[in-house]
Parts: C-alpha cells; structure tokens; sequence
C-alpha cells in the first residue's frame, strides 16, 4: 500500500513539474512574442515595396524586397551626420559618468564621513524625481550659464547685467556632458548606486595590501578598485549610451532643429509623417513613383527610421550581452 501511495506521488509531482514547464514555457514565449513582434513587423514592411502594403496576399514576408524605404528615411533624417553626433554626445556621457560616478560610489562604500547616509539620501532622490520637475530651471540655467558666479562677479564691477556675461550653452553637447561631470546627469543616481553596491562587496584585505605597499586613497582606487570593478564599468557604461540614445525630451529642447540627435530625429519624421509635408518632398524625389502613394510611402520611411534607430544599439548589445549579464550580477542587482 505504501509503495503504491508513493509511486502515486511520485506520479503526481512529475505531472507537476511538466505542468510547470508548460506555462512557463507558454508565458516566455507570449512574453518573447510580444516584445519581438513589433520588430519582426518592422522588418518585415521595411524592406516590402509600398504598394504590396495594401495587397492581402501579402502578410509578413513580401513578393519581392527593396531598400527604397530605408533610402528614403536616410534621406529624412540626415542620418550620417546625425548618427555621428549622436554617438559623439552619447559616448562622451558614457566615459564621463563611468569615470565620476565610479569616484562618487567609491566615496560612499569605503570612506565614513559626516551626513554620509543624508547625501547617500540625496542621491537615491536623484533617481526618483523625475527630470520634468527640474526642467525649466535647467532651461533656465543652460541659457544664461554662470560658472561659479564669475559672470555676476564681472557684473558687480560693470554695472551690466550678469546675461550679457554669461554663456549660452542650449544647442551644445555640453548641457549633456556637464551634468554627468558632476554626477546629475541621465540616470547618475543609479550609476553611483551600482558602484557602491560592488565597491562595498570588495574585501578590505585588499585595501589593506595597497595601503601597505604604500597606495593612498587615490591610488588604491586607480590601482586596485578600479581593474576589480571592469564588470560594472562596462554596465554602467551600457546603460548610460542607451539611455542617451533614447533621450528624447531634453535633446528636443536642448538642441535646435539642424543639430539633434537621432532620437529626436526620428520623432521630428513621425510629425513630418503626420503631416506629410516632409513625406510629400522624399516621394517627389523620384524614390517613389508618383505622389499617389503618400500614405504607404510614409508609412515605409517611418519604418525605415524606427529600423536605423534601433540598428546601432542592438549591434552593441550583441557583441556585450554576456559581459553585460555578469556586469548586473556582480553589483548586487536582483529581480
């Protein structure tokens, strides 16, 4: 009677388990289908002829292929150089916040200082509060820039107003890089958070070892914190380059029309899209045959766009997915 209850047991959590694997299975695969669906239509319509749009015998893969839709959206976004100065703004922000904030997280996990837990405070409020709140200051500040007063300083002598002194900043990368000098820049708060979180799961036998062969503070960091911390410098650096490839709210009012990244860019067509005036111009540049067919023709250079948009960082996370994964594990993020 016992091994019969116990094979029926047995019997049971198998039919469990292979349950298990079933939804699970079934829910990473609608997961995984709604996140790839998006993209596999992309492809799909970026590289169909328009007039197969409206065609029902066409569904996903088209009769025949062209590259007219990503020509044309090259066309609309001016992508060279604008592919070329996005990636100047966002590798710049990358290295400096890697840099900085690697030296604010350091500062917090290994030195005991007064007010530490409040500015630690300070800086996970970073996180939290959205850019929105602070953005008419920093319009504000960023047209009218005075470096540490020396504008109202010269003013006081002058009798001018500080304004004819200051600098205007809007319309150059610096209203990026600045901010991530001095660790406010996109997403810092998090950046430091992360590098505390390793900086503190380091031994201190190491410190220890550096301080007797003679490393200061500066030189253990440089020396020994640093080479330890690879992992979360390339994750720290991932993050960064793709959250100002997609910043889009303070570029648009940052930078003017001939000078934003490609973000922007790609909004700017969608509006063109909506109104057809830019749209009207690419299909009367002989890329499309006729000015008939303006709606399916905007409909091929929005999905040109959204395709050379995304191009660039999934290459990036290709070749980094597995430094990027143990990057995460190391610096103590779970969930």
């Amino acid at each position: 009677m016992m091994k019969i209850m116990r094979l029926k047991k047995k019997k049971a959590m198998k039919a469990a388990r292979l349950a298990w694997s079933v939804v699970r299975f079934l829910l990473f695969f609608i997961i995984g289908f709604v996140i790839i669906y998006p993209l596999l239509q992309i492809i799909s319509k970026v590289f169909m002829p328009v007039e197969q749009y409206s065609d029902p015998s066409v569904i996903w893969i088209p009769k025949s292929l062209t590259l007219t839709n990503l020509k044309a959206a090259m066309i609309g976004l001016d992508f060279w150089p604008t592919l070329g100065r996005t990636t100047v703004l966002c590798l710049g922000c990358a290295i400096i916040q890697v840099i900085m904030c690697a030296i604010v997280g350091y500062g917090f996990a290994r030195f005991r200082f007064k007010l530490r837990g409040l500015f630690f405070g300070l800086v996970v409020v970073t996180i939290v509060v959205p850019t929105q709140l602070i953005f008419i200051p920093l319009m504000v500040q960023y047209r009218y820039f005075d470096f540490f007063g020396i504008s109202h300083l010269i003013a006081l002598f002058t009798g001018e107003s500080y304004t004819h002194y200051a600098k205007n900043l809007i319309n150059s990368n610096a209203t990026f890089f600045l901010p991530a000098l001095f660790c406010v820049g996109v997403r810092s708060g998090l950046f430091i958070y992360i590098y505390r979180q390793f900086f503190r799961n380091v031994p201190k036998e190491l410190e220890e070892a550096a301080k007797i062969d003679g490393c200061g503070p500066w030189k253990t960091f440089v020396r020994v914190m640093m080479p330890n911390a690879k992992s979360s410098a390339l994750t720290v650096f991932l993050f960064s380059i793709v959250w100002h490839w997609n910043e889009t709210m303070m570029a648009n009012s940052f930078f003017s029309t001939g000078n934003k990244p490609l973000a922007v860019a790609v909004q700017t067509l969608a509006d063109a899209f909506k109104s057809e005036n830019l749209i009207a111009s690419i299909v009367n540049s002989g890329l499309y045959e006729g000015v008939g067919r303006n709606l399916q023709a905007a409909r091929g250079i929005a999905y040109g766009a959204v395709l050379l948009f995304l191009i660039p960082p999934m290459i990036l996370y290709i070749f980094t997915q597995r430094f990027f994964v143990e990057g995460v594990e190391s610096t103590g993020i779970k969930g």
